[in-house]
């Protein structure tokens, strides 16, 4: 079982994360050796998102925090995604278990410098280098990048 102060940090570093129209639509339920991530669907916003695609996406920037200040705090996780056949609201059960993910750790950082940005992008083309490299990050994490 994780100690209480570890696993307020944990959660705080997830909060943290982008979601849609900031409606940070998720709670978490902790449990002995896992920390359940739920989506809270009377965040949701259905002129915008009827399919709640947008919350549930969000709910993975959470989710994706959590496994980072996870392995920043030495902690390895498995996900269990759908982890509830009869609740679509329980989206991933985070138990700790193994090895910390070193390259996790080193983006838990990034989590209390990351800002909405709201005007234009500078108008340069990305490098053939950094698309690959980005295209491989979603690939580890089971995603895809499409140019």
């Amino acid at each position: 079982m994780l100690e209480k102060p570890l696993v307020d940090r944990l959660i705080k570093q997830a909060t943290r994360a982008p979601s849609s129209h900031n409606t940070q639509p998720w709670f978490f339920k902790i449990q002995d050796d896992r920390i359940q991530l739920h989506a809270d669907r009377t965040r949701a916003l259905p002129v915008n998102d009827p399919d709640d695609r947008e919350l549930v996406i969000s709910c993975g920037c959470a989710l994706f925090n959590l496994r980072c200040a996870a392995a920043s705090e030495g902690l390895g996780t498995t996900v269990i995604p759908f982890p509830d056949a009869h609740d679509n609201d329980v989206l991933a059960d985070v138990v700790y278990s193994g090895e910390a993910d070193n390259e996790l750790a080193k983006l838990a950082d990034a989590i209390t410098k990351r800002r909405t940005y709201r005007k234009r992008f500078a108008e340069k083309s990305v490098s053939d280098d950094l698309l690959n490299a980005l295209m491989m990050a979603a690939g580890v994490e089971g995603a895809w990048l499409e140019p």
